[in-house]
């Protein structure tokens, strides 16, 4: 294995890295919240007005501050553009490293045959008495589908709570899209329209 290999695969296992998802979707909730806190879009004079430098808000909040860090237009800002990609990185990093190759494993029958294997089973029980024929019915009607090979039968159901999160994480992917594309393409005006006339989008407030 190359050494670009190595570097690719520790770069995809640390955005697959839960903790990692879970920080920066905080982070995203904060600045979302300080976007909605906080006007976005207005006028120099109205964030001097409004965010002093003396006192400043929360004693280092000034409209200077403000401005430099982007806060007046939070959801365009380069760094949180960049949280929603590296959150979308790592919810398409897990998917593929870890949600595809669950549903993998999970559609795959396994029989074990060595007492050992039972063993480290969360759960496993000896049967004194039944047949292979009253136990496969007794696993089919509770919904499990059943694959026998000679004398072992294996039997499985709940494939689909496999397939939950991997639609979770393309929902979310779309979102983050959307947001992303919102951010960069979409623009605010302003019109006065009388009924049933037509009209171009001439007044942009914001773009």
């Amino acid at each position: 294995m190359t050494s670009s290999s190595r570097l690719w695969r520790r770069l995809v296992s640390l955005l697959a890295n839960l903790r990692l998802a879970m920080i920066l979707l905080l982070a995203i909730a904060l600045f979302s919240i300080s976007g909605t806190v906080i006007e976005q879009g207005e006028s120099l004079a109205f964030y001097q007005a409004n965010y002093p430098e003396d006192p400043a808000l929360f004693g280092f909040l000034s409209w200077k501050v403000l401005l430099l860090l982007g806060l007046d237009h939070v959801y365009r800002t380069w760094w949180f553009l960049s949280l929603l990609v590296l959150f979308g990185s790592s919810l398409t990093a897990c998917t593929f490293t870890r949600q595809f190759p669950a549903l993998k494993a999970a559609r795959n029958w396994k029989f074990y045959k060595q007492p050992r294997q039972f063993s480290k089973l969360a759960l496993s029980v000896e049967l004194d008495k039944g047949s292979f024929t009253s136990l496969t019915e007794l696993l089919e009607k509770r919904r499990y589908k059943v694959f026998q090979e000679g004398d072992t039968i294996y039997a499985r159901k709940g494939i689909i709570g496999r397939i939950g999160p991997i639609v979770v994480h393309a929902s979310m992917l779309i979102i983050l899209g959307g947001s992303i594309w919102g951010s960069m393409t979409g623009f605010t005006a302003q019109e006065m329209v009388t009924s049933g006339n037509t009209f171009q989008v001439r007044n942009i407030i914001d773009a």
